[in-house]
Formats: C-alpha cells, structure tokens, sequence
C-alpha cells in the first residue's frame, strides 16, 4: 500500500472506530441494553427444596435495598401451584439505606400433588419507585420414594440440616451457616453460635432418645435429600409436665403449726402472736396463735360461702367446723371447674385433662424452670443429608 492510499485510509479508519465504540456503548440501540440494578435483591437461602406432597417447607428469602436512601418495601405472593398455601412472616419491612431484611415464606403443599417441579413466586414493591423494584422464584421439587434404603426408618443412624425457630420467626438452632451468621435474620435470646463458629450437619440415632420426641419421630418416612417443617407442641418438645389429681371436695384442718422460716416465705412477713394475715393461695385470713424458735402455730378461718379462685375457678368454703379434730376443726371447700378454664397450678399455666363427678386433673409445665424453650411451640426446617 503506497503512502497516498494510507493517508485516504486514515479518515475512514477513524469513522469506524467511532461508529465501533458508538455499537459498544451502553444505550445504545444497536446494542443489547445493561440491566439497571432492582431496587431490593432477593436471594433464597439453600435453594431449592425437595419434598412429598402434603410437605410444609419453610423458605428464609434475604433480601437488601439496593438504595443509598431508606425504603419500605411491600412483599406479595404473585404466583403459586393452584391449591397450594403459601404465608408470609411479614409483608411490610422497613429498610435503611443499603440494609439487609429476611422473610420467611411457609409454603403448604398439596397431598396428591403429581411429582415435578413448582415454583412459588415472590414480588417487593417499593415506597419510592414504580418499576423494577425485586422479585424472587422458590423452586420446589416433589418426589415419590424410590429406593426403602434412603428412608428414614426406625434405628437409622441420620445427618440433618435444621433451622430451628419460634413463632416470633426468630431462630433459636441452626446447622446452616448461611442462617446463623447472618445478622439480618433475627435470633432468639437463647441462640448461641456453635464453638469456633463450626457449623455442620447433626448426627444421631433415631428413635433413642437422643433428640425431643417431635422431632425424632417428625423424620421418620424421609428421604435423603427431602425437606420438611416440623410444627411441635411442648409437650413433644422441651417440656416437662406433671399431673395433679383434685379432688372436688376437699377438707383442711384449722389449726396447723408450721416453721418460722415456711411462715416468712409464705406470707412475706415475720411471725408475730396476734398476727393476722391472708393466705395467698386461698385468699384466707390466717391468725398467729404462738410463736416458738421451731414452730408457728396458726389458725385458718375463712368466711363461710367463701368464693376463691386458687386454680382458675371458683371454689367455695362450704363448711367451717370448729368443734371438728378434737376442737382444731375443720375448713370444707367444693371446687367448681368448668371445661375450657384457663386454669393454673402454683401460678404456672396448667390444662384441665381429666374431669369426673369426684375429682379432676390438671397437667402443668414444670421444664420452664430448666429450659427456656420448654412453653414454646417450635419449629424445624429439617434436610435429610444421608443415611449412615
């Protein structure tokens, strides 16, 4: 190429490396457009869920305001399998600027449902803008047994996966990483990080006793990689029950002697002759007889036709007999329960679980003394692992 021909070139070479970086640049029509940024990102921890039909799942779906600038953000279902319940933890969340905020979605499926794939869909508008404001697709995956080998069965030695949390929607256990260390989602007082921050699968023995009784036999029939939420009552959980038999008509002697130290403990006061006091738990007068270094001797009187409500219900004094016992007497009072009372036994919450014409049952929760979580209904979104 003589020089005259390059210097023709070098104009037309100029205009195509314009027209070339105008092709590339973002915008313009000739080429593909750039995605602008939603305005909440919604991620969907662990995925994908596998499950029987008729599983509830639980779904933790992390969400950020992409936004310098606080925001409100309104989360709706926009789309699910025809006959499926899905509920959300919240629907309305508060977001600063760039912060982070986490909604569970309880998805209900369909027993009978065929096996396949579903989606459940997610939608997050914005109080500040209109369009392209975040969305989010949960993948469930329905399947049938297929090999009796990978199901859990009576004895199994397991590993599982769990995200154990409260009604509240705060997570009290957890084996997965990504939940437990990510302070958007919200923990329970009694949450503690495991040791050197190590989390992992859980082993254990099913059905020896090693974990609470809802949970052993909730993952009894699963299969190595399914997925479920087990709901468990107290009584299946961490409680601790009692049960204590009333009888309707019950009799107390007048005349008891008791220790100084039983006296100040029960009625909060020191033990003085002539005292008068009320019995806490009926609602009594109470006088101080005699007063002795080992011995309060004390005198029971309450009115007659007395109405008290020391577990709930009514109870009423009877009888007042003060010639009984070789002139001690006697105090008669008729219980009155009704089904349905919110009864009580020594100020804990109790059930009335037994009613006969001569006496009723009352089963109390003692385990809150010794475990927080013993008056709470839990939950566990439990993955089968595998099978050892």
């Amino acid at each position: 190429m003589s020089m005259s021909t390059r210097k023709r070139m070098l104009p037309v070479l100029a205009l195509a490396m314009v027209l070339a970086a105008a092709v590339l640049a973002p915008g313009c029509l000739t080429g593909p457009e750039a995605q602008p940024t939603p305005t909440f990102s919604m991620k969907v921890i662990g995925g994908r869920q596998t499950a029987s039909a008729g599983d509830n799942l639980t779904f933790i779906v992390l969400m950020k305001n992409n936004q310098p600038a606080p925001d409100t953000a309104a989360v709706a279902v926009s789309f699910m399998p025809a006959g499926w319940a899905v509920s959300l933890s919240n629907t309305t969340f508060e977001f600063t600027s760039l912060g982070y905020r986490a909604v569970y979605v309880i998805v209900n499926t369909t027993a009978g449902s065929p096996p396949g794939s579903y989606e459940v869909k997610l939608r997050a508008s914005s109080a500040l803008k209109s369009s392209n404001t975040g969305s989010a697709t949960l993948k469930v995956k329905l399947v049938t047994a297929t090999r009796t080998t990978d199901i859990v069965s009576y004895g199994n030695n397991l590993q599982v996966d769990y995200i154990g949390y409260l009604s509240d929607y705060t997570v009290f256990d957890t084996s997965v990483r990504e939940v437990g260390s990510q302070l958007a989602i919200p923990k329970a007082p009694m949450f503690q990080s495991p040791v050197e921050n190590q989390y992992q699968p859980l082993a254990f023995q099913q059905g020896q006793g090693q974990m609470i009784k809802g949970f052993d036999s909730g993952v009894l029939g699963m299969q190595v990689g399914q997925s479920r939420t087990l709901r468990i009552e107290p009584k299946d959980g961490y409680g601790l029950f009692e049960t204590v038999r009333i009888n309707l008509t019950e009799s107390f002697p007048m005349v008891r002697n008791i220790s100084p130290l039983c006296f100040t403990e029960t009625f909060g006061e020191e033990p003085e002759p002539n005292k008068v006091v009320v019995e806490p738990f009926w609602g009594w007068q109470v006088h101080v007889l005699a007063v002795s270094p080992t011995a309060v001797t004390v005198l029971t009187l309450p009115e007659p036709n007395q109405v008290s409500t020391p577990y709930g219900w009514e109870s009423k004094v009877i009888e007042v007999n003060g010639t009984a016992d070789g002139g001690d007497g006697r105090i008669t009072v008729r219980h009155y329960p009704a089904a349905g009372v919110n009864a009580t036994y020594r100020a804990m919450p109790a059930q009335l679980t037994a009613m006969t014409s001569s006496y009723v049952e009352l089963t109390y929760n003692i385990g809150a003394t010794k475990n927080a979580l013993a008056l709470e209904v839990l939950y566990f979104s439990v993955k089968i692992v595998s099978l050892m």
